[in-house]
């Protein structure tokens, strides 16, 4: 099964400001988030065979801190994890965004503006890059830290359109099940929050 989680909230999440593949780290509440998915996967008795991330710090480290109390040799990051490709419209403001390009996020089958990589080519990426991780993880537990947008993104390909970009947000350190039946890939939840519930209780 693959568990593919978003990064914790970084300090441009906290801020409002589009990050795209700019590389922001975390800010201290998304350490804390990143801790407590770690805690639910103990808890729970998850345990990975396998990581995989992002190569941009706030996937990375969300990875390392949700993995810090199991045996991880490794943690394999791949550019092919990274958020959409923004161009211009990276570093701004998002509510400045939205007012020069109001369907920045959602602009299917549309002409790209401002250097932008289209929703379709991350959305083929996305695919790409899940389907060799799940043929070479073969059904094992693997843990995949990516972004909001990536996981929207493959889950509207997934459903044809039905959920995903366009149903609703992605939260920071979520979860959304994936399953392999050796020729593609199933959703089997989207967005899991429950770790979050009581992070106001345990963190003061």
């Amino acid at each position: 099964m693959i568990y593919l989680v978003r990064h914790g909230e970084s300090k441009w999440n906290a801020l409002g400001r589009l990050q795209g593949q700019m590389d922001i780290g975390l800010s201290e509440e998304g350490r804390k988030q990143a801790a407590l998915l770690g805690a639910y996967f103990e808890q729970e008795g998850i345990s990975f065979e396998y990581v995989f991330s992002s190569d941009l710090d706030r996937a990375f480290q969300t990875a390392k801190l949700a993995t810090a109390w199991l045996p991880v040799e490794s943690i394999t990051a791949s550019r092919l994890l990274r958020e959409r490709f923004y161009g211009e419209l990276q570093g701004q403001l998002l509510k400045e965004i939205l007012e020069q390009v109001p369907n920045y996020a959602e602009n299917f089958g549309m002409p790209m503006t401002h250097g932008m990589e289209s929703i379709e080519e991350m959305q083929e990426r996305m695919l790409k890059v899940l389907t060799l991780i799940s043929k070479e993880t073969n059904g094992a537990p693997a843990l995949v830290v990516t972004h909001g947008g990536a996981v929207n993104a493959l889950i509207h390909k997934l459903s044809d359109g039905q959920a995903g970009t366009g149903h609703g947000k992605i939260d920071n350190t979520s979860i959304t099940r994936l399953s392999w039946n050796g020729k593609k890939l199933s959703i089997i939840s989207v967005n899991e929050t429950s770790h979050l519930e009581n992070v106001n209780d345990t963190y003061e």
